[in-house]
């Protein structure tokens, strides 16, 4: 509990210095380990955040501008405010391929695939998380493009089980009930 604490402060002090990048991963350690406890407030993180992001616009400061929109949609996700999690990442994507960065595009395409998944658009999930394994292989990051093309399959095995289950209560009327 007190790392999640810790790392937040941290990152506030990083960006009193001005230091946008390390505050962001600051801030991501932070949020990625929010599920294990309730120390920090969900609007001071909000808050936190659109104060960078507009420091950021004020700024030009396009690369940090698109993590921000990024850590803003993980953030709204680890809430349960799905839409709002995707608005963010879908924002955070556009820029960083308008900036042509690789890496963060995977990178941001799988948030994206993982927040398409719990919003249950599992179509548009396989297609951004093929987009991103298709990235990572030109890379020649090969372990991430294993890790995405896995979350791939499980996700094919789950649409064609929900299709035959589908199938079979459609046939026994059991959806009628």
């Amino acid at each position: 509990m007190v790392a999640t604490v810790e790392d937040f402060e941290r990152s506030k002090e990083f960006f009193e210095s001005g230091d946008i990048l390390n505050t962001i991963e600051s801030y991501e350690k932070a949020i990625n380990q929010i599920e294990r406890t309730k120390a920090i407030n969900k609007e001071e993180l909000i808050d936190f955040l659109n104060k960078i992001l507009k420091h950021c616009q004020e700024n030009n400061l396009k690369n940090e501008e698109a993590m921000v929109l990024r850590a803003l949609g993980r953030t709204y996700t680890k809430f349960k405010q799905y839409p709002l999690g995707l608005k963010y990442s879908y924002q955070s994507l556009k820029i960083q391929k308008k900036l042509g960065k690789k890496l963060d595009i995977a990178e941001s395409l799988v948030f994206l695939a993982e927040d398409l998944e719990v919003s249950s658009n599992y179509d548009e999930c396989v297609k951004t998380f093929s987009e991103a394994a298709e990235i990572y292989r030109e890379l020649g990051k090969l372990r991430k493009e294993k890790e995405v093309k896995k979350e791939i399959s499980r996700l094919k095995e789950f649409l064609k089980e929900m299709t035959e289950d589908e199938y079979l209560l459609h046939k026994f009327n059991i959806d009628k009930f």
